[in-house]
C-alpha cells in the first residue's frame, strides 16, 4: 500500500506531464475507438443492405425504326396514323449467356402460359362478362357493303358470349376502307365483337353494333422463335357454301368456337413463370405483395416444387386460401408479351387447331399476394393482369416446343436477369456486355439507389479507418513518447531504489502503478468520448437519405420494418425507436475493444522499459544515468 501511495504521489509531483499524458492518451483513444465504431457500422451497414436489396437489370431488343401506319375508321370517314415500331430479325435471351456475367438469377425470358379456367370463378358476380363476341351464320337483308352499319339476319348461332336474342344486328366492317360486298342471297360465317354505334348512324338509335374480330389465324413458332408456317389467313369472314365444315378451312372455324368455349367465355387465366419474383417489375418495386402465407423459397425455384401464389381476390372468389389446391391445365406459352399486354396470339396452331393441354398439375398455393397503387408511369405490360398465377419454372415438368402460341423480341417487362449489388458488379457487367457487341438490345440497371447508399457508405468506412489509423499511430507514439519520460528517465531513481534494499517487485511496481492509473483513466475516458463521438456521427447518416427508393424491394423492406415497430409500439403501448433506413446503434464491445487495446498496449510498453532497467546492476544503472545514456 505504501508503495501504491508512493507511486500515485509522484505522479502529482510532476502534474504537468501527468494531465498532458492523461489529455494526449484519451484523445488518440477516443480516435481510435470512434475510427473502429463507425468502420464496424459501416460493414454492418453493408451487410444488411446487401441483404434486402437487389440489383436487377432489364433487357429490351429496340426497334430498328418507327414507322406509321394508318387505319380506316369509318366513323370518321378517314385514317387515323399510328406510330408502329420495326423490329428487325428477333435477338435471342441466349446472348445474354456470356462468361463472367455474374447472375444470381436468369437471365430469364419469361413465358406466360394461358391456362383452362376450367370451373374457377374470374370475375367479381357485379362485373359481368365485358362486350359480347359471337361467332355466327348471317345473311343481310340485302345487297349491301358494309362500310357503314348494315342490318343482317342471324341464321345460327356456333358461339356467343351471351345469348342471341335480337335479329337482325347491326354489322359495320369499321376499319376497311372499301369493304367487301355482301349478298342477301348468300350465308356467311363471320366472327364480330360488340361495339358502340357511330354517332351519324341515325337509323341505328341506340342499337350495340357489331364489328369484325380475327378469324381462324396463329402466330405459333418454333422451339427457336421461327413462325411456322400455315393456310390460315385470319380472314373475318367467309362464304358458307355446301360441304364448307368437311374442308380445311370449314373445320379451322370450328377449332376456333372450340377455343372460344374453352377459353371460359372470353375469360384468361394467365400463369406466369419465373426463376425469381424478384426479376418481375411489379414485385420488385413493392406494388404487388405477399398479403398472406409466403413466397417461393430457393428450394422451391432449384426443385421445381409444385407450388404457386394466386391473386388475392382470386382465391377470396373461389374460396381458396393457403395450402390448398390449384388445378393448372397449361395450354400454350407466349414468350412475346406480358400477360398485361398479351391475347394478341393467333387462337390456333398452325395446323388450324386448338392447343392441346400439355401440362396438367395440381399446384399447393403457398401464397396469395395483392396489388396496390401500381405507377402509371411507362409502359403498363410491366403492370400485372387479372388472375394471374405465379410459378417456378421448373415447375413446368413438360416440354412446350409445340405449344408457344407467339414470340417476340426481348421485352423489359419479359426478360430479366440479377447481378450482384454495387456499382464494381455494374460496370463489370457493361463492359462484358459492350465487348459482346450486340446491336439494338438495351439493358436497363435498377438498385432502389444501392450504388450511391454504397458509395456514401464506403467513403464514410474508408474516413473511418484513416480515423482508426491515425489513432492507433498517435497511440503507439504517446506512450511511447511518456513511458519514455516515466521510465526510461527514472534510472537514476530505480538505481537508488536497489540500492536502498528494495526488490525488483517493488522497483516495478513503484513505477508501473503510476502509468497504469493514468493509462486505465485516459483509455476509459477516450473510450466514452469515442463511442459519444460515433454514436453522434451514425446518427447524422440517418438525417440525410442519399439514395431513391424507386423500384427498390430494400424500400418494401424497410417500410415493412417500420410498419413492424410502429405496430409493436401501439401493442404495447411503448415508445420505442421506429425501424431506420440505417442502422445507427454503435457497439459499446468496439470502444471495450479499442480501449482495452490501447491500455494493454500501454502496459506491454512500460513492462518492456521497466524490465530493462531492472536487468542492469544498480551501479551501472547509475552510472548510465549519470552519463545520460
Amino acid at each position: 500500500m505504501k508503495i501504491i501511495r508512493s507511486s500515485l504521489i509522484r505522479l502529482v509531483r510532476t502534474p504537468v506531464k501527468t494531465v498532458l499524458f492523461f489529455l494526449l492518451l484519451g484523445f488518440t483513444v477516443a480516435l481510435v475507438c470512434a475510427g473502429g465504431n463507425l468502420w464496424k457500422l459501416c460493414g454492418d451497414n453493408l451487410e444488411r443492405f446487401e441483404t434486402i436489396f437487389t440489383t436487377i437489370g432489364t433487357v429490351e431488343q429496340m426497334p430498328e425504326r418507327v414507322e406509321q401506319e394508318a387505319e380506316w375508321f369509318a366513323d370518321l370517314g378517314n385514317y387515323r396514323y399510328f406510330n408502329s415500331r420495326v423490329y428487325g430479325e428477333t435477338v435471342s435471351a441466349d446472348v445474354l449467356d456470356f462468361e463472367g456475367a455474374g447472375y444470381l438469377s436468369g437471365p430469364e425470358q419469361r413465358a406466360y402460359y394461358e391456362a383452362l379456367p376450367l370451373d374457377y370463378v374470374m370475375r367479381e358476380d357485379y362485373e359481368g362478362r365485358g362486350g359480347q363476341a359471337m361467332i355466327i351464320e348471317a345473311s343481310p337483308l340485302e345487297d349491301c357493303v358494309p362500310a357503314g352499319p348494315v342490318k343482317v339476319e342471324v341464321k345460327r348461332v356456333l358461339f356467343s358470349t351471351y345469348p342471341v336474342n335480337t335479329s337482325p344486328i347491326y354489322l359495320c366492317d369499321h376499319n376497311t376502307e372499301n369493304p367487301q360486298t355482301l349478298y342477301a342471297d348468300k350465308t356467311y360465317l363471320m366472327v364480330m365483337a360488340e361495339d358502340l354505334p357511330h354517332d351519324w348512324r341515325e337509323d341505328t338509335g341506340s342499337s350495340p353494333e357489331y364489328t369484325p374480330m380475327d378469324g381462324p389465324c396463329t402466330t405459333q413458332t418454333d422451339a427457336d422463335g421461327k413462325r411456322l408456317p400455315t393456310d390460315l389467313t385470319g380472314n373475318w369472314i367467309v362464304e358458307v357454301t355446301p360441304g364448307f365444315y368437311e374442308s380445311k378451312e370449314g373445320q379451322a372455324w370450328l377449332q376456333l368456337c372450340k377455343d372460344y368455349e374453352l377459353r371460359g367465355w372470353g375469360e384468361t387465366f394467365p400463369v406466369t413463370a419465373t426463376e425469381n419474383l424478384n426479376l418481375i417489375m411489379a414485385f420488385y418495386t413493392g406494388d404487388a405483395y405477399i398479403a398472406d402465407g409466403e413466397t417461393f423459397s430457393e428450394e422451391d425455384y432449384a426443385q421445381g416444387n409444385k407450388v404457386c401464389l394466386v391473386p388475392e381476390r382470386f382465391a377470396f372468389r373461389n374460396g381458396l386460401k393457403v395450402g390448398d389446391s390449384l388445378h393448372l391445365s397449361l395450354r400454350y406459352a407466349n414468350y412475346s408479351q406480358s400477360p398485361n399486354r398479351g391475347r394478341g396470339e393467333g387462337r390456333l396452331t398452325a395446323e388450324g387447331e386448338v392447343y392441346e393441354v400439355f401440362e396438367d398439375s395440381e399446384y399447393e398455393i403457398k401464397g396469395t399476394y395483392a396489388v396496390g397503387v401500381a405507377s402509371t408511369e411507362g409502359d403498363w405490360g410491366y403492370m400485372l393482369e387479372r388472375n394471374e398465377v405465379f410459378i417456378p419454372t421448373a415447375s413446368i415438368k413438360n416440354s412446350n416446343e409445340n405449344n408457344i402460341a407467339e414470340y417476340g423480341p426481348m421485352k423489359g417487362y419479359t426478360t430479366a436477369f440479377q447481378i450482384p449489388n454495387g456499382s464494381a458488379s455494374i460496370e463489370n457487367y457493361r463492359a462484358l456486355w459492350e465487348a459482346q457487341e450486340v446491336d439494338n438490345v438495351e439493358i436497363t440497371f435498377y438498385d432502389g439507389g444501392y450504388t450511391k447508399l454504397e458509395g456514401g457508405l464506403k467513403n464514410m468506412r474508408n474516413m473511418s479507418l484513416l480515423l482508426l489509423a491515425t489513432g492507433i499511430v498517435s497511440a503507439v507514439c504517446i506512450v511511447i513518447f511518456f513511458c519514455h519520460l516515466f521510465i526510461a528517465k527514472q534510472k537514476k531513481r530505480t538505481a537508488i531504489e536497489r540500492s536502498l534494499g528494495m526488490t525488483k517487485g517493488q522497483c516495478l511496481s513503484s513505477l508501473l502503478i503510476g502509468i497504469l492509473v493514468i493509462a486505465l483513466a485516459g483509455s476509459a475516458a477516450g473510450a466514452f468520448a469515442g463511442q459519444v463521438f460515433a454514436g453522434r456521427a451514425a446518427a447524422e447518416m440517418e438525417q440525410t437519405e442519399t439514395f431513391s427508393t424507386l423500384f427498390s424491394n430494400g424500400a418494401v423492406q424497410l417500410d415493412r420494418e417500420r410498419k413492424e415497430a410502429e405496430e409493436k409500439n401501439d401493442d404495447s403501448g411503448e415508445e420505442t425507436e421506429s425501424a431506420s433506413v440505417y442502422l445507427t446503434d454503435t457497439d459499446w464491445r468496439m470502444s471495450v475493444v479499442c480501449g482495452g487495446g490501447v491500455f494493454l498496449f500501454t502496459l506491454a510498453a512500460a513492462l518492456t522499459g521497466i524490465c530493462g532497467n531492472l536487468r542492469r546492476e544498480p551501479m551501472a544503472l547509475l552510472a548510465s544515468a549519470e552519463s545520460g545514456r
